[in-house]
């Protein structure tokens, strides 16, 4: 008995021995399948960062399976929580044009159509689609130049000018037949060689007062191409060597807040009356206006008037005449801040004392305040206590763009500093003298070659009287005789 119980143990311990074993070895075939899945990689074309793709432009979804050799699969592609949404037996799903309503998390596999074998879910992929891209255009070293000067104009589509290609235009006076933008008041005009695809810069070398325009760009990528909207305006005024006039503002700064009164006035030799004050508003409505036609109130070559709107008083303000001429220009901030940058809103020369004030609104402008410059690596930083800070004697190395910062109340908004070399007074005075030399010079040729033929005369009449008298003598003696 105790012989056949072991036998029926040991028995029945083989047969549950060789059912695991037959467990075992289907789990492992079935894990070896699954191992042996091909692998289903999905990639988003055009390579961008997820914020980089903008509305209207060609996405293309591409399904790659790490497969060699087989080229029956039919791929399908999913998108998040709605499932499966296209499949086709080309490893390419485009999406043309893009829009946000596409953004979301898609991914891929593949499934052959002969024996209908399975890849693996690839990981998935972020679209995020951006509303279509506004390029943003900047001038520098600054919106103002001298005749003579060179101005770059830059242009960034996000917050880089990679892989775009950019052409740039002049805002003319709209024409008949021509496309405008953004209403019927002018149309873009393609610059010189703007249109080459170089870089995200445009040089204008040694501007002139034909360069004194309004000035626009526009990006383009990709294969069909995608445009972006046009970059807001920007004004670039060029100043002639001698303005006929001098737009001067009262108060002696550029950025104001609200409810302040602001004073322009023309100074001018001669009538003043034929002058007034435009602008050019940077937001809003892209026009010229005129003081006091469309704003603000005139006395003789003075406009008056009282900061409202962020939109309507932003701008570049000068003088102009009933024949064309111009004075130097302003560049007016009314900010929404509360914080302003006091600094002059004349060019300051050269040697002169300059000092830069942190306005509060609505609280003392004593507070200490940090002064920062832009430079070329960043920022220059000072912290006064008094809210104010001073350059002893301005130079070259002062101008630039500047702001203040208060802990408590914020920062301003930037403001251009301009520095001008003195007045070439010693060049006037040198051609003045240089003058007079030459005056007193021939007047002291002339003289010495008077005084000489003089001296020559008279020595020539002496000989004659002397040669007068012998003569004279000679005879007398021949009578004597």
């Amino acid at each position: 008995m105790t012989f056949h119980n072991t036998y029926a143990v040991k028995q029945d311990s083989m047969e549950h021995t060789s059912l695991w074993g037959i467990l075992l070895l289907s789990a492992l075939t079935c894990y070896g399948q699954r191992q042996e899945q091909p692998r289903a990689v999905l990639t988003l074309h055009p390579k961008r960062t997820p914020t980089g793709i903008y509305q209207g432009e060609t996405v293309t979804l591409r399904c790659d399976i790490q497969e060699d050799g087989v080229t029956d699969w039919e791929y399908r592609w999913y998108r998040g929580l709605y499932g499966l949404f296209y499949s086709s037996s080309q490893n390419e799903c485009s999406l043309s044009p893009v829009e946000p309503s596409h953004n979301g998390v898609y991914s891929c596999m593949g499934v052959r159509r002969s024996n209908s074998q399975k890849s693996s879910i690839s990981e998935d992929v972020t679209l995020t689609v951006s509303w279509i891209a506004s390029p943003h255009l900047t001038m520098s070293p600054s919106w103002w130049a001298n005749a003579g000067d060179s101005v770059t104009l830059s242009c960034e589509v996000g917050d880089s000018s990679t892989g775009w290609r950019f052409s740039w235009y002049k805002a003319v006076p709209f024409r008949e037949g021509f496309p405008s933008f953004p209403d019927k008041d002018f149309f873009p005009e393609l610059l010189p060689d703007s249109a080459d695809g170089a870089g995200g810069s445009y040089s204008l070398n040694l501007v002139g007062l034909n360069h004194r325009e309004r000035y626009v760009c526009r990006a383009e990528r990709g294969d069909p191409v995608y445009y972006t909207d046009f970059s807001e305006l920007k004004f670039l005024w060029v100043e002639g060597q001698s303005p006929s006039a001098s737009l001067t503002v009262s108060p002696n700064r550029v950025q104001f807040f609200y409810n302040e009164s602001v004073s322009l006035g023309c100074a001018v030799q001669g009538d003043s009356n034929r002058w007034r004050v435009k602008r050019y508003l940077r937001w809003g409505e892209a026009k010229v206006l005129e003081c006091p036609t469309d704003w603000g109130s005139v006395t003789g070559s003075t406009c008056i008037f009282t900061t409202t709107d962020v939109w309507s008083d932003t701008g570049v303000y000068w003088c102009e005449s009933e024949s064309g001429e111009y004075s130097n220009a302003v560049n007016i901030t009314v900010t929404l801040k509360g914080v302003a940058l006091e600094s002059p809103a004349l060019p300051v020369t050269e040697g002169d004392s300059v000092t830069l004030r942190c306005r509060f609104q609505g609280t003392p402008s004593n507070l200490s305040a940090e002064f920062h410059k832009w430079v070329d690596n960043g920022y220059l930083t000072k912290t006064e206590l008094t809210g104010e800070m001073t350059i002893p004697a301005a130079t070259q190395s002062d101008e630039g763009w500047y702001r203040c910062k208060q802990l408590d109340q914020g920062e301003s908004h930037g403001s251009w500093v301009s520095v001008r070399a003195p007045d070439p007074v010693w060049s006037i005075s040198l051609l003045i003298l240089l003058c007079s030399l030459l005056v007193v010079s021939i007047f002291l040729l002339v003289t010495i070659v008077l005084v000489v033929k003089c001296c020559r005369d008279r020595a020539a009449r002496s000989r004659d009287k002397r040669n007068d008298r012998n003569t004279t003598d000679q005879v007398i003696g021949f009578e004597l005789i």
